[in-house]
């Protein structure tokens, strides 16, 4: 009988940019390893990415970088193409025009939300924020986040999904993204009832409610050190 290895997902020990890949693959059923670099208590950025340093460049990746994805040939980075694979593999694309016109907007749309919201809450991404975060928060929750919300509740609509009645890849970005923001500020995401009806209905699908009660789901941090929110649990 043939020797067959599982998938190798590799990123620290938080949510970060990881999580949605986590759960397409537990929503399709994946068998795979989670491979964690640092412990997620790290005191410095320093300490939190010296394990991933030790073997970045040791691993055959075209461009070294965390998350990756590895199955026997195929060995990706970047996140978004690591989601696209694998929705392509098991059927999580859209199907249609219209379908495909509403997914590729929508995954771009979340990425600017990611990375509006990554670079002032983020160490990764956002070295120099440090006192200006309060001042940053307030700005942000009074102009940038209702805008943002008010225009993926009109998006998705009474729909299901955000590209129509089946679930598909963004999904997954979808629901991750929001929860940082409704985990920021839920009295601002709770208000918009088609959105929490989306992360409601996402928690719900068995294989999602099965993995997010199991002992391998990782609920917090969202974030590496540093980060004046998303790291310690005295932020959240």
């Amino acid at each position: 009988m043939a020797n067959i290895s599982v998938p190798t997902l590799g990123y620290y020990k938080v949510r970060g940019m990881t999580q949605p890949i986590r759960f397409l693959l537990k929503y399709a059923g994946v068998e795979f390893t989670d491979k964690y670099y640092g412990t997620g208590d790290a005191k410095s950025l320093d300490e939190f990415r010296a394990e991933w340093y030790k073997v970045k460049f040791t691993l055959g990746l075209d461009f070294p970088n965390v998350p990756y994805y590895m199955d026997g040939a195929v060995k990706l980075t970047q996140s978004n193409a690591i989601m696209r694979h694998l929705a392509g593999k098991h059927g999580l694309v859209a199907t249609d025009e219209t379908g495909l016109v509403r997914q590729d907007v929508v995954e771009q749309q979340l990425v600017d939300i990611m990375w509006g919201f990554a670079f002032n809450f983020s160490p990764a991404f956002n070295y120099s924020f440090g006192a200006d975060y309060e001042t940053e928060k307030v700005k942000y929750l009074a102009e940038t986040l209702p805008q943002q919300l008010d225009a993926l509740s009109r998006f998705l609509g009474t729909r299901q999904w955000f590209t129509g009645n089946h679930i598909n890849y963004v999904d997954f970005l979808a629901y991750e993204r929001m929860d940082w923001l409704r985990l920021f500020s839920p009295g601002t995401f709770n208000k918009y009832k088609m959105l929490v009806e989306f992360m409601d209905r996402f928690e719900s699908l068995p294989a999602i409610k099965a993995y997010m009660k199991s002992p391998e789901f990782i609920s917090w941090p969202l974030f590496g050190p540093g980060a004046p929110w998303g790291y310690t649990k005295s932020n959240l």
